[in-house]
């Protein structure tokens, strides 16, 4: 009788079409959805309307609802609440909502997989073969589907709702691989997030990470994420391998406004991709990792391979595994100290309306308003929607020196009214030569009053002609984050001293007791790099120290057997 039902109800919506082939149909939540979704596969409609506001579309099979054919799920026009999409299945073994085989759109809908109405499923969208022992029979994934989600929303994705180390996986998307390992075919297209929320994941939010499990060259050609919010992920937001052959092409992969809250303290991990960005994130208020995911806090985003770029990333209020909250510039993490623009990595609070309710509303003092790539707001633009009191403050260098500003920068903007004080101070062996745009003449110290947009230019002229010697002159003494970090066994320690002088260089464990020592001599000016062995340390994290003259670095580096 219900199967009766729902062919009739699609049936008169077919025939008030006028057509005898039309493609979209309209379904409420009264009916089994599995049903909505073999209709529309046999009868050559290509969208599915989700007329019912708040309505729950669910399924009491017991397999999961296969996207067989194209498909497009959207919510009607004008609801005053997205439709929720969940699992009913009545035996409780289902872990997908959907398997998707097939290229699939949705928008404005809500994957709800701790629904009352489901057991907890563990995945939203799961792109995989289906099994062929399973109702239905197999359905292969077709190579190159795309998957393009606009305006939904992903919660409570926690298998079962039980929460114990290594049960509570949960993803919004996965990417499955197939039980012959060699099978080439789990390979999409385009796979594009837009204006969505990731709202209690129990692991990865996005993780196509199956890559170097199996023959393939890469698992899509195309991610991209934008203008989106993850709040409590337990794991990465976003996880992606590339395989390990540099000569065959990588993903195309844009990660961009984005804003994380309450999330675990890596939030990308991007391996072995060539040509990766990350740009305009703020990532805020962070946690520790699910309890199965515990060594996940050495990092906060890191993006591998040349050509990859991370720019414009705030943080605030970062948590680490030994409980520090220290400088940004340890946990942005990159490939061989490549590809971050290090001065537009920022550490301000971003002064959301109220993040304990996950309102992130930027309100209009936000320094986050004109600290984008672009000079819009950074994170999530869903959330800029405050007429800002800010102005932005923009300035480009040529040569080598550094702008001073009183009162500080903080991001790229001041408080309107805000009278600035601007000074160019060059580094040894250079000059300032003058300023330009808004900014004229060569007066040192400058002012300059916000009371409208700020765009100049400070340029630094080279004062010796010995390319050479300048080249071996050391700007300043810094200390490098070991590469690679994790590691096992070595790892190297790269370092540069402005002057020649007495030089040690520790290694401490957390407790602060020293270790051993790996310098301690007279040396020169320049750079120097020295190589680590930690086979005699067990897997944890320790700190190394620089000492010479007046200047004192440490840094945290994690050794992982």
């Amino acid at each position: 009788m219900r199967v009766f039902k729902i062919l009739l109800v699609l049936s008169m919506v077919l025939m008030m079409t006028n057509s005898l082939f039309a493609s979209k149909i309209e379904a409420t939540d009264e009916y089994d959805f599995s049903l909505a979704l073999n209709y529309a596969f046999h009868n050559n409609i290509d969208s599915i309307v989700l007329a019912t506001s708040g309505g729950v579309y669910t399924t009491v099979d017991t397999a999961a609802m296969v996207i067989k054919e194209p498909l497009t799920i959207v919510a009607a026009p004008g609801l005053a609440e997205k439709p929720i999409i969940t699992h009913s299945d009545a035996d409780s073994s289902t872990l997908e909502i959907f398997v998707v085989c097939n290229d699939l759109t949705v928008e404005g809908v809500v994957f709800d997989g701790g629904h009352a109405q489901s057991h907890g499923m563990k995945y939203a969208l799961r792109f995989m073969h289906t099994d062929p022992d399973q109702p239905g029979g197999q359905v292969f994934a077709k190579e190159g589907t795309n998957i393009h989600v606009k305006n939904c929303d992903f919660k409570n994705l926690i298998r079962d709702k039980i929460v114990e180390p290594e049960y509570n996986k949960g993803h919004a998307l996965y990417f499955n691989r197939p039980s012959d390992k060699n099978d080439p075919t789990i390979k999409a297209g385009t796979v594009k997030f837009e204006d969505c929320g990731f709202y209690r994941i129990g692991d990865e939010a996005i993780r196509l990470s199956e890559t170097e499990k199996y023959d393939i060259e890469r698992a899509v050609d195309s991610l991209i994420v934008r203008n989106c919010t993850f709040t409590d992920i337990d794991a990465e937001c976003i996880r992606m391998y590339a395989d390990t052959d540099e000569t065959t092409e990588d993903a195309h992969v844009m990660l961009e406004n984005l804003t994380i809250n309450n999330s675990a303290t890596r939030v990308i991990y991007l391996k072995n991709n060539f040509g990766s960005t990350v740009r305009n994130v703020i990532i805020s208020n962070s946690r520790l990792p699910g309890i199965s995911r515990l060594d996940r806090t050495d990092f906060l985003i890191q993006i591998q391979r040349p050509g990859s770029q991370i720019c414009c990333v705030d943080t605030s209020n970062i948590t680490t595994l030994d409980g520090t909250d220290e400088g940004t510039e340890i946990y942005v993490s990159k490939n061989q100290g490549q590809g971050v623009a290090l001065h537009t990595i920022y550490g301000y609070d971003p002064m959301y309306a109220d993040a304990s309710n996950m309102d992130y509303t930027l309100q209009p003092g936000s320094p986050a308003y004109f600290g984008a790539s672009d000079d819009g707001a950074i994170g999530d633009r869903n959330w800029a929607t405050q007429t800002p009191t800010q102005i932005a403050f923009n300035y480009t260098k040529t040569g080598e020196g550094v702008l001073e500003c009183d009162p500080p920068l903080v991001g790229r903007s001041y408080a309107a009214g805000t009278e600035v004080t601007v000074t160019a101070a060059p580094d040894s062996a250079w000059t300032f030569a003058g300023w330009g745009g808004d900014l004229a003449g060569s007066g040192n110290p400058a002012t300059v009053t916000m009371d409208a947009a700020v765009n100049f230019s400070v340029t630094f002229e080279s004062s010796t002609t010995d390319v050479a010697d300048l080249n071996r002159t050391p700007r300043t003494y810094q200390l490098e984050q070991n590469y690679p970090n994790p590691f096992n066994p070595t790892t190297t320690i790269s370092f540069t001293l402005e002057k020649a002088g007495q030089t040690r260089l520790t290694v401490y464990n957390v407790l602060g007791k020293e270790l051993f020592t790996l310098v301690d001599n007279k040396l020169s000016a320049g750079e120097h790099t020295v190589e680590l062995n930690a086979q005699d340390l067990s897997s944890g994290v320790y700190f190394y120290r620089l000492e010479s003259g007046h200047f004192a670095s440490v840094r945290k580096m994690i050794v992982m057997k």
